[in-house]
């Protein structure tokens, strides 16, 4: 093609002063991604933490009179996992409790009567409430 006097050769030139952030930027993503993944690493080794530590739970076996013991759990425990312990604790002085497992006990708290699959954690973690409060004071 013949060029004319009138038309010059224009240069595209990149202005700096342009906000370029939105744009994608797969090293910035990148970076992100390992922050996010770091976090989230940190978060759940905190949480692994909180699990492991020790609580004591006071229980109470009714048979027609309250027996109070207590046993030491880690807040991770399942609520079938700390009538297992109970049991056997409460097995040594009661013969009628040699041939039932935990899966015929009741774990409950002040008005709720709390399911066999939930941990302490979850408790704790979700600041649970009965009617007069906190549910857990650990």
């Amino acid at each position: 093609s013949e060029t004319n006097g009138n038309d010059k050769d224009f240069k595209m030139v990149k202005n700096p002063d342009v906000d370029t952030s939105f744009l994608p930027d797969r090293d910035r993503e990148d970076a992100e991604n390992r922050l996010r993944e770091e976090l989230r690493q940190e978060w759940v080794a905190k949480q692994e933490a909180m699990k492991n530590e020790e609580i004591e739970i006071t229980f109470s076996y009714w048979d027609g009179s309250g027996h109070r013991r207590s046993v030491r759990m880690k807040k991770g425990n399942s609520v079938y996992q700390f009538l297992q312990r109970g049991l056997e604790i409460l097995r040594k002085e009661f013969n009628e409790l040699r041939s039932v497992s935990a899966d015929h006990l009741m774990y409950i708290k002040e008005d709720l009567i709390i399911p066999h699959h939930y941990t302490f954690y979850d408790f704790i973690v979700n600041k649970a409430r009965g009617k007069s409060g906190p549910l857990f004071h650990f």
